[in-house]
Parts: C-alpha cells; sequence; structure tokens
C-alpha cells in the first residue's frame, strides 16, 4: 500500500463525527494504550453487547456516555487538528470474518474480470447509501464494524497478502489513534528500513563497550560528537517525589470518595483511578485532576523536590564536553516534576517533556498559558486539600476559569489519558536522531510508546547504554549479550551516575551543590562519602617509591 492511499485512509476516518466513533465502543472490546501523565499505564475498556443481561463495567459506560456539548467540540478540535482519530479496534477474532466485507463493494452482484469488487460511489445504491448514512448515525444501529474501503486498483482482495497488509494497516490506524500518534508522523518517520544482519557497521567507539570506564572513555573522546539522553522515574526516586504505582503511590491511597464527582465518576475511579486523570472526564468534570494533583503542583512551585545526581549528570554533560560547548543534543524526559529546569546547564530548549510538565499551565480548551504562580495561587485558594494535611486549604473545589476563552478548563501542563502528545515531540525526534553517537537511557521501563520508539530509531552506528535496576527493552533491539554496541550498567540512576562522573573527573565540578543546599539529602550524603573515599585515597605519587626515576619519568 502506497503512503498516500494510507494518509488517504486515515484523513477519510478523520472526517467521522467523533460521536460515531464513541458510539463504537458499544460493540468493540477496545484496549486503550493512551500518553500517560507519569509514567505507563494501559486501562481497558472491556465492554460487551447491549443486552440487558450482559454487565457492563462503571468505567466503560461513563465512558462511552456522550459528553456535553462544549466537551464534544473540543474532542472534534483536538482529533482535527492533530490528524489523530478516535477509532475502534475490532477483537482479534473478527478481523478476519470482517476484513473482506469491509473492503468489498455494497454492490455484491457486480462481479470484475480482474477478480476485484468496485467501490465507485456513482455506482452504489442511493436508497443504500441513505441507509448507511442513518445507520451511522444512530446509536442502536451503529454496528461498530464501518470501515472505510480501500482502493481497489491497490489491493487484489484475492490475494492472501493484500488482504493481510489491509489486515495490518488498519490496526496500525487504530492503535496510533488510541496513542494518540498523527498517522502523517508514523507514515513519514514509521518505516525505516534496517540494515541487514551480514551488513558491517563501522562503530565510531571501536570495540563493543564492556565496562563504564569504556563509556567514559567514548563520551570524552572527539569520536563522540552528539548525545541524545531518555530518561524515566528512576531519574527522580532520590528526590523524593511521591510515585503513581507502588504499594504507597497515589493510585493506591486515593480515596475516590473524598473527590468532587457524580457518584458514577467515583465508581469509575474506584474501579481504575488512573481515570481520575482522563481527558475526557477533565472535559465535563475538571475537580478530580485539579484536586488528585493539588499536593503535587504545590509541591513544584515551592521546590519541594530537587534535582538528583543523575539530572546533574545530564547537565555536565553539556557543561563538561566539546569544550564547554556540549554534546548533549536533546533530553527526552518522560517525567513531569520539571526537575530538569533546575539544571540551568542543560537548558530548557534542548529539554523536551514528553508527557507535559507540572511547572506550567493551560487552558484545556483554547491552550492559552497561565502565569505558573498565578496558577497555583488559585489551586491554593479553590481546590480542597483530599489529603487532609492543609488546613488553610477551602472546604469545597471549584474550577479555575481560563482568562482568555472562559471556561473552566485550566491544569497543569501535562498529557491526560486519550489526549495527545507535544507536536515538539513529533517534529524534533527525526531531526534529533540524526547522527547520533552515544544514546543514554535512564530510569526508564521503556514501556511508553512513541518515547520507546527513540531507541531503534537512531543510528545503527550509536552506543546505547542503559542505566536501570532491570534490563529492559528487549522488544527494541536492545542485547546487552551478542550485540557490540549496547552496554547496560545496571543499578539505581544515582550510584551509576556518581561512577560514571567520578571515572569523567566531574566529581569537584558538584562540591558546589553541597555547600548551597542543591541536592536531595540522600543524594548529598552519596556524594560526600565519596568524595571523602577520594580525599583518603592515596595519591599515584605517594605509592611511587621515590628512588624509582623511571617510574617518575613515566608518570612526567
Amino acid at each position: 500500500m502506497e503512503r498516500n492511499d494510507i494518509i488517504k485512509e486515515h484523513d477519510n476516518l478523520s472526517e467521522r463525527k467523533v460521536e460515531e466513533h464513541e458510539n463504537s465502543l458499544e460493540d468493540a472490546s477496545t484496549n486503550l494504550r493512551c500518553s500517560p501523565a507519569a509514567d505507563s499505564v494501559v486501562y481497558e475498556t472491556n465492554s460487551m453487547d447491549d443486552d440487558e443481561s450482559t454487565p457492563v463495567s462503571k468505567k466503560a459506560k461513563l465512558e462511552r456516555d456522550p459528553l456535553p456539548t462544549e466537551a464534544n467540540e473540543r474532542v472534534a478540535s483536538i482529533s482535527t487538528s492533530t490528524g489523530s482519530l478516535s477509532a475502534s479496534v475490532q477483537e482479534q477474532e473478527d478481523d478476519d470474518d470482517h476484513e473482506k466485507e469491509d473492503l468489498s463493494s455494497t454492490d455484491d452482484s457486480s462481479d470484475q474480470s480482474d477478480g476485484t469488487e468496485s467501490h465507485d460511489d456513482e455506482e452504489q445504491d442511493p436508497n443504500e447509501e441513505s441507509d448507511q448514512k442513518d445507520s451511522s448515525s444512530s446509536e442502536e444501529d451503529f454496528d461498530g464494524d464501518e470501515q472505510v474501503p480501500l482502493d481497489s486498483e491497490q489491493l487484489d482482495l484475492d490475494n492472501d497478502e493484500d488482504e493481510e497488509d489491509a489486515s495490518l494497516f488498519r490496526r496500525i490506524i487504530a492503535a496510533a489513534a488510541a496513542n494518540g500518534i498523527p498517522l502523517e508522523y508514523l507514515a513519514a518517520h514509521g518505516i525505516q528500513l534496517p540494515i541487514e544482519d551480514d551488513e558491517p557497521v563501522e562503530y565510531p567507539f571501536g570495540e563493543a563497550p564492556t565496562s563504564l570506564d569504556d563509556v567514559a572513555n567514548f563520551i570524552q573522546s572527539d569520536r563522540c560528537k552528539r548525545i541524545l539522553c531518555l530518561t524515566g522515574a528512576g531519574m527522580s526516586v532520590a528526590s523524593g517525589i511521591p510515585d503513581f504505582r507502588s504499594s504507597n503511590g497515589l493510585y493506591a491511597t486515593l480515596n475516590a470518595t473524598k473527590l468532587t464527582a457524580t457518584e458514577e465518576q467515583i465508581e469509575a475511579i474506584e474501579e481504575n483511578p488512573s481515570f481520575s486523570l482522563d481527558q475526557h472526564l477533565f472535559m465535563e468534570n475538571p475537580l478530580p485532576c485539579l484536586e488528585v494533583n493539588r499536593e503535587f503542583i504545590l509541591g513544584v512551585q515551592e521546590r519541594k523536590w530537587k534535582a538528583t545526581l543523575a539530572h546533574r549528570f545530564i547537565e555536565l554533560l553539556q557543561t563538561k564536553t566539546n569544550g564547554g560547548k556540549g554534546k548533549l543534543v536533546r533530553l527526552y524526559t518522560q517525567n513531569i516534576d520539571g526537575l530538569e529546569d533546575q539544571c540551568i546547564g542543560i537548558g530548557h530548549e534542548r529539554r523536551i517533556a514528553v508527557h507535559g510538565s507540572m511547572d506550567e499551565a493551560e487552558c484545556a480548551n483554547c491552550n492559552a498559558k497561565m502565569d505558573f504562580d498565578h496558577f497555583c495561587g488559585l489551586v491554593r485558594s479553590q481546590i480542597k486539600d483530599i489529603t487532609g494535611q492543609d488546613p488553610s486549604a477551602p472546604k469545597e473545589s471549584s474550577a479555575i476559569a481560563c482568562e482568555s476563552c472562559g471556561r473552566n478548563t485550566v491544569k497543569p501542563s501535562i498529557v491526560l489519558f486519550r489526549s495527545k502528545l507535544p507536536d515538539v515531540f513529533f517534529n524534533s525526534v527525526p531531526i534529533d536522531v540524526k547522527d547520533i553517537d552515544l544514546l543514554i537511557i535512564m530510569g526508564t521501563s521503556l514501556a511508553v510508546a512513541p518515547a520507546n520508539s527513540i531507541v531503534w530509531r537512531i543510528p545503527k552506528s550509536a552506543m546505547r547504554v542503559l542505566i536501570n535496576r532491570e534490563r529492559v527493552g528487549w522488544h527494541l533491539g536492545l542485547d546487552f549479550q551478542s550485540n557490540d554496541r549496547d552496554f547496560l550498567a545496571s543499578g539505581n540512576c544515582e550510584n551509576v551516575a556518581l561512577d560514571l562522573m567520578e571515572k569523567l573527573g566531574w566529581l569537584e565540578d558538584l562540591r558546589p551543590l553541597l555547600d548551597s543546599n542543591e541536592l536531595p539529602e540522600s543524594s548529598a550524603l552519596l556524594l560526600r562519602q565519596r568524595l571523602e573515599e577520594l580525599e583518603q585515597k592515596p595519591s599515584p605519587k605517594q605509592d611511587q617509591n621515590p628512588n624509582d626515576k623511571s617510574l617518575q619519568q613515566q608518570e612526567t
């Protein structure tokens, strides 16, 4: 299938009303993989037929209920502006049964000499076309199986391979829509021709890295010119920021009954706490999202949490390499804590927050920005504290109105579930991955698309270093046993980053952070102990025999 045909099909689907695709959820078992506000979450909507005897989950019922008119207009505008669509994903066992019906002409009696069927709208029965329009607009009649046929000239339906390709492309389109990935981006950048296994690759670092010394030597060498970093939640663990998914995390401790929400919304959040950060729910009722994030928002403003040693390592990658000009091309962070902004050396222009950032505020309706300090003041005075720790918080919550459009849809600039990633990500990745010599991956499970695509999009000659507690990324091609370019530095980000900075000779550059109290307590203790160990360690001169002139000359 040609790229133009894929985009054409995508555009046709995009023109359908959002309400039709919402209705299709009633007959589809859909797994919606959504861009997270913190880290990866896959939440399921397992709805079944509308038989009264068939149970349907509260969350599924809530998600498919029509949104208010204003919310529907917002969803439609998002779908149109990003080129993404809300498409139903059919169950695996139904795909093969319906594929040929969807691709076939509506005129079953007409036969083609070449074995394909006509898709010309002019030959379609007008009455049948009218019936189709009625069924697509009716919630009761819409069967969820409606597909836009592909051009018969492009596919031979009697060819099994073409039929499989059609099914595959439909799944790709649906998956892209569910992940908020514009199909234009997927078609333009998602298909790459891999280098064959037997094709020689010239590595700028020479032999395969086997230790942190090899990594440090390559960073300092002239052969390493462009460095890319991809980071996740493991980067911020030492800062003490509360996470979302651990046994003591936000989701596990959330009491949904304390949220300002309808009974149905509360039941849906109790069933799946991540629904409190859902885009559709926010457009209908913004208060649960703001109440859940109140402590996080105000903590970011007060700089309650500090950048870790792992953050400082990335900062030094820019300030201590290439004669101070830096080798860091870009930092792609999947975190929303904004701690990278405390590292001035990184530079705001080099940081891309894939899932947004908690230290900014914007309107979900018109995208107008709001001053963050002003936003925090409104959060403090208008949003109640569901933890009960702030006695000055109001007893009841009231939404925050946008100064531009007047709607109560102002929120932190984070990517909610079922909303698109920032355009800067899709615009920057194709440019940044070119000619990369080193990719450093820190503290991430590499489970979230499309951020994890950076791993395989960089050149085949680039070194890839994973700093993580666990070995991950095998599904992306990371191979730490037989691959000549991948290296695993197993451990937590703080310890490995400290070891690497010691080998690079950068520890003394961190000493001022101890004096100014700019590190988390655990990070400061770790650094202080390492510096003391180095001070007590005998220097090379002390180990030498002063009468051994040959050693002195060798040292000189």
